[in-house]
């Protein structure tokens, strides 16, 4: 009798119409010591916990998204060449202050790489390392994005 009402109440579960909920994807922010940011879909410690509500395949549809473009706005080619300018004048700023990260971190991995008596900081070598990679991965995004505009 236990069987038979386990399988029962596991059937209906497993048939029944189940709403779809909507997603909700964790997002953390992590600034560490150095000022650098991360975001990650991970959890860090000490990071801060930002929520952002993801869609369903269904809303993601392209009819959807043409009644929302429909919908949007309207700004004017005046107002829209004045915000052209002023992201293009903040990314160029970023652009520069990233290049001058790069070139101060490629200056201490030099000095780290060149000390013989370096041997003991391979840790922080490794660190250098990987800050060099994401100045230039930075480096590169900012330029592509400078080139859409």
């Amino acid at each position: 009798m236990k069987t038979k009402t386990v399988f029962i109440l596991a059937a209906l579960i497993f048939l029944s119409p189940i709403p779809q909920a909507t997603a909700q994807t964790n997002i953390y922010k992590h600034v560490d010591k150095d000022g650098n940011i991360t975001f990650t879909n991970r959890r860090i410690p000490n990071a801060e916990k930002i929520s952002i509500a993801s869609y369903s395949r269904d809303s993601g549809s392209s009819s959807t998204r043409l009644q929302s473009a429909g919908n949007a706005p309207r700004v004017k080619d005046t107002t829209q060449k004045e915000r052209d300018t002023t992201r293009r004048q903040i990314l160029q700023k970023e652009l520069v202050t990233e290049e001058k990260h790069f070139t101060e971190t490629r200056i201490h991995l030099d000095q780290f790489s060149n000390d013989p008596e370096a041997g003991g900081f391979q840790e922080k070598i490794v660190q250098l390392r990987n800050k060099l990679f994401l100045h230039q991965r930075n480096i590169t995004a900012l330029k592509k994005e400078l080139a859409r505009l």
